[in-house]
């Protein structure tokens, strides 16, 4: 092959190449422009962060079809919440474009609230319960407010119908969880969890399993 007709095929390779980013890139840019908004609404809406007090920054997202969601879409990305005295990572997960997964890790300072956290941890774990059910407009969490507010005890597991509900306290985090069982199998469910009295974590996988469970 002489020199020229490499140079032809070089430039032919980088006309396939730029062709494919040019249909790509414009939907990854419009994915992580459509959930951008969601996921700093949940931050004031659910975990009452202050975001207008940080500049924010969008580290980009990327999009997977997991086996295990049937070929639905993942979309996970990351933000950086910074302010003179605060910085704060934010992770996050749609699937078939429903926000399911946030985690939210405190890097320096205290973050910025919209109003004053309970520092009652079991408190806490209900006024964001609360909060998430206004955000998604979903009265089936009440269902799972009525067990908290009940009497469990910390570092349990309580039963009640067809909902199991895990409560596990340390002195520097706590974890609650909400899962549906059926014939005594683990389904989707909701969690939160807290680090040092802040927010960390929460997962919703129910509609996952709604789909699952409808096949």
């Amino acid at each position: 092959m002489n020199l020229r007709t490499k140079k032809v095929c070089l430039f032919l390779i980088l006309i396939v190449i730029s062709a494919a980013l040019f249909v790509y890139l414009p939907a990854a840019y419009l994915t992580e422009n459509s959930n951008s908004d969601q996921v700093l609404l949940f931050l004031e809406e659910a975990v009452r962060i202050d975001v207008s007090k940080y500049d924010v920054t969008m580290l980009g997202t990327s999009v997977t079809h997991p086996d295990w969601l049937d070929g639905l879409a993942q979309v996970t990305g990351k933000y950086t919440l910074e302010s003179e005295t605060s910085k704060l990572d934010v992770l996050f997960k749609f699937r078939n474009g429903t926000l399911s997964w946030c985690l939210m890790r405190v890097i320096e300072g205290s973050p910025h609230y919209l109003d004053v956290q309970s520092g009652n941890i079991r408190e806490a774990a209900d006024d964001f319960l609360e909060r998430y059910q206004g955000y998604l407009g979903d009265s089936e969490l009440e269902e799972m407010r009525n067990i908290l507010d009940g009497e469990v005890a910390d570092n349990s597991t309580t039963i009640v119908g067809n909902l199991k509900f895990t409560m596990s306290v340390t002195s520097f985090s706590s974890y609650f969880d909400w899962r549906y069982t059926i014939e005594g199998i683990d389904c989707g469910g909701v969690d939160v969890s807290f680090h040092n009295g802040h927010f960390y974590a929460f997962g919703d996988d129910r509609q996952y399993y709604s789909i699952a469970i409808t096949q």
